[in-house]
């Protein structure tokens, strides 16, 4: 009889514990919202430094030059001079770029149309002196057909080959009657 005993606190304690967890409602997380505000932060320098003279959003500081290329405070990185979208009337349309004085001796140029049905990549030597670089789809290439829309691609080679982290530029070109 007293084995019996033992086990009956147990028993009443098990069974509340189940008609605990049964009849209570169910804990339910509850997450509230962020509250998050727009606003414009300075940071000053400390002791007598200076703040960068030319920085860029996104996570990058290179302002449009190869990592290892020196940015001057007034020099344009590497940049497209031509609208985002733009017409020719040629089969073999022509590039306008900036590129700014860069340890990079190549660019690669690809060329393709919507569908990939036209697809073209090459590396274009670049000039020793920095400043604008036009060029035109080398005479190797398939002439783009009219009234259709290429996308155009130029990475600067910075290393050996193209890599992620090169700088790039894009755009959309369509051949219309002249």
């Amino acid at each position: 009889m007293n084995y019996h005993n033992s086990r009956l606190p147990l028993a009443f304690f098990s069974l509340a514990l189940s008609l605990e967890l049964t009849i209570a409602p169910p804990l339910v997380a509850q997450i509230n919202p962020a509250e998050t505000t727009s606003s414009h932060v300075s940071i000053t320098p400390p002791d007598d430094r200076q703040a960068p003279v030319y920085t860029v959003g996104g996570g990058s500081r290179n302002g449009g030059a190869c990592a290892g290329d020196g940015v001057v405070e007034e020099a344009l990185g590497f940049k497209v001079l031509m609208p985002a979208y733009s017409e020719t009337s040629k089969e073999r349309p022509s590039f306008s770029l900036h590129v700014p004085k860069t340890a990079a001796k190549k660019v690669f140029l690809s060329l393709r149309d919507a569908n990939e049905d036209y697809y073209y990549q090459t590396t274009i030597s670049l000039p020793d002196t920095p400043g604008k670089f036009n060029f035109s789809l080398p005479a190797d290439a398939p002439a783009i057909e009219k009234n259709k829309e290429y996308t155009w691609f130029v990475g600067l080679i910075c290393n050996q080959s193209l890599e992620p982290n090169d700088l790039t530029v894009k755009g959309i070109i369509k051949r219309v009657d002249s």
